[in-house]
């Protein structure tokens, strides 16, 4: 199915927002990263947003860290998004974030594909959403990645000790998806053997279900630094003056 063709499957975004933020560096900045404004709107804001463009998306889950809940709750209501967004609360790990997403999908009707998406990608388009969706569509499950075109180095204590090939490799990016049925068994698995992965991929990995990679965006990078915010900014900028 290319992206370009109408998606007649119902679909769920579960966008994480509940990290510590721990690298971003607090001290610098008296607010938690989601709340940082990317043009105009909070970060999560932003996201939610160009999620509700997207015409298959019918539910937004937007898991936030338990104090944050209510501020989102509000902030959400505002938007007047075209469809639901539902705030739940995260866990203690991303995995355990995602799955408190899952359990408010679970019970839900017509929902047939299942996105993941974190929150400090904040710049991830319309057009990266629907590549992973419609590659979800015909293999069952999908991520969104870019190639590697750096020279990889192992490094121990400073020291180079190999250079790695960097022939198919890919950065994995989000959304990563699935259809519900398998994004519930992958996350029931590894609940169960008391896993815990990096990704949703990863998960999917584990159960047989190796996903589809298409490509991502150098856009759609993770706010991890000040310095990546500042480069989301000028970028929203940029494209403003467009």
């Amino acid at each position: 199915m290319s992206n370009n063709e109408e998606i007649n499957c119902g679909v769920a975004a579960i966008l994480v927002a509940g990290g510590s933020a721990a690298r971003f560096g607090r001290g610098s900045s008296p607010i938690p990263k989601q709340f940082e404004l990317i043009g105009d709107l909070p970060m999560y804001q932003y996201v939610a947003r160009t999620f509700s463009r997207i015409e298959s998306v019918r539910k937004i889950i937007l898991v936030g860290r338990d104090e944050d809940v209510q501020q989102m709750e509000a902030g959400t209501q505002k938007l007047n998004l075209p469809i639901e967004c539902k705030v739940v609360s995260g866990g203690e790990t991303r995995q355990e974030s995602v799955s408190n997403g899952l359990d408010a999908i679970r019970k839900l009707s017509g929902i047939e594909i299942i996105l993941v998406h974190d929150v400090a990608r904040a710049l991830v388009d319309e057009e990266v959403i629907l590549r992973v969706i419609a590659a979800i569509c015909d293999h069952g499950s999908a991520i969104a990645g870019v190639e590697v075109v750096d020279t990889l180095k192992r490094v121990i204590e400073g020291e180079i000790t190999g250079t790695i090939s960097r022939e198919n490799l890919w950065r994995a990016q989000t959304p990563q998806g699935a259809k519900a049925e398998l994004m519930f068994a992958a996350f029931d698995a590894a609940g169960k053997s008391g896993f815990q992965g990096t990704d949703e991929s990863q998960l999917l990995e584990r159960i047989g279900v190796p996903p589809r990679i298409v490509p991502g965006s150098d856009r759609n990078f993770k706010i991890t630094y000040q310095s990546d915010l500042e480069r989301a900014r000028n970028e929203v900028s940029r494209s403003k003056q467009k």
